[in-house]
């Protein structure tokens, strides 16, 4: 008997039952569907993890240049690390394709001298709306601050130390940060375990409104992203590059230029997110086991419904293996139309996902072939022990 008939005989009789069938399928959409969402979030968060980290596909090498002083007293000092000459020099070096400045986001705040009584403080100083510390020695910072611009600001106990004298004599004071003054208004008191804390906690707090009307942000170049021209050989272009920036870099007096190679950690960083969205995807796949249970009882009905039909074939001369392609067909008709479905719904489903995740998902044939793969192999395990029973039914028997 051809394919052919055996898959137009499959689906009319998926028609005919409409309902069951359905609901059958209804499994192996929603297995297929869960599966394919997460494999198409999972790729599309490792592209943007990736892009993030590197500014580039996967794929390209991309090396990261950075500036480290020999000095102590230089590490905390704020200017650029590269210049437009140092960014030259390096274009100018064969098998380099394009070369990007790595600018410092400032998100953890920026360390500042702060004058109080006469002493110098060091601490990071941070941009805020308000503050609500419940352990405090005056106030906290409140939004009418914010949205007064006040020349106020709150200090953390830790970075006053014993160089201003009690705390408690320091509210209603004056500090002076970059030639402006500040009224000192609160002092956040220490906690105990504070020192074992990985938190970040700012020193100097100021209403963000004040800080961005006296202290306009600027960007510090922090270091230099250098995409490579694909084939050429990374260890010699780094050497190539450190040489030239220690040779010529615009501080090549304070300290020394590194290159690092970011390709090794963008691997792993793609194996460690493969294996995780793998793993995610195994355990909602589970419900596809389930779903081939639903797909394995759906046949073993059809063929206790079709047992007249069954020997009436097998009497005009159908053989054994042509009954058991039969309801192998069927099964696997059953799971590949569920599966084209579920990958459908999971494409569109990991698409509105990703609108609020702000990432691309871009169909691949490597989930479609998952989804088809997955569909195909449910329904010969579900069908054949079934089909057996059918194939192995005596004519005599069934036709008395």
């Amino acid at each position: 008997m051809k394919l052919s008939v055996l898959i137009f005989s499959a689906l009319r009789n998926l028609i005919r039952n409409r309902k069951r069938s359905f609901l059958t399928m209804l499994g192996i959409i929603i297995g297929i569907a869960a599966v394919i969402t997460i494999v198409a979030l999972g790729e599309g968060y490792k592209n943007k993890t990736i892009k993030d980290f590197t500014g580039e596909n996967e794929g390209k090498v991309v090396l990261n240049a950075m500036f480290t002083p020999s000095n102590a007293e230089h590490i905390n000092a704020t200017g650029n690390s590269f210049n437009n000459n140092d960014k030259r020099a390096v274009e100018r070096l064969q098998g380099i394709e394009s070369v990007e400045y790595i600018y410092s986001s400032n998100e953890y705040g920026e360390l500042v001298d702060l004058q109080v009584r006469g002493a110098t403080i060091q601490g990071m100083a941070s941009e805020v709306e308000k503050t609500d510390s419940p352990k405090i020695i005056g106030r906290n910072l409140s939004e009418k601050d914010n949205e007064n611009s006040t020349r106020t600001m709150v200090l953390r106990e830790s970075v006053i130390g014993d160089k201003v004298g009690e705390k408690e004599e320091l509210i209603g004071g004056i500090a002076t940060l970059k030639g402006i003054t500040f009224e000192i208004v609160g002092i956040i008191e220490s906690d105990e375990d504070e020192e074992f804390s990985f938190s970040f906690k700012p020193d100097i707090q100021i209403p963000k409104n004040t800080y961005d009307k006296f202290f306009p942000s600027s960007d510090v170049v922090q270091g230099m992203s250098i995409t490579l021209v694909n084939g050429v050989n990374v260890k010699d272009t780094i050497k190539s590059i450190e040489n030239t920036l220690n040779e010529e870099g615009s501080k090549k007096a304070e300290g020394e230029y590194m290159v690092m190679d970011t390709s090794g950690i963008i691997k792993i960083m793609g194996s460690v997110l493969n294996t995780l969205t793998l793993f995610i995807a195994g355990v909602a796949g589970i419900s596809l086991f389930i779903a081939g249970i639903g797909v394995m009882n759906m046949v073993y009905t059809s063929v206790s419904e079709r047992t007249l039909e069954i020997g009436i074939k097998r009497s005009i001369g159908a053989r054994r293996k042509d009954i058991k392609r039969e309801f192998l067909v069927e099964g696997v008709v059953i799971t590949v139309t569920g599966g084209v479905i579920g990958y459908v719904f999971g494409i569109i489903i990991a698409n509105i996902i990703s609108y609020f995740m702000h990432m691309a998902i871009i169909p691949s044939l490597f989930t479609a072939s998952v989804a088809i793969g997955i569909s195909i192999f449910i329904g010969i395990v579900s069908s054949i022990i079934p089909a057996n029973k059918a194939a192995s039914a005596n004519t005599i028997d069934i036709l008395k």
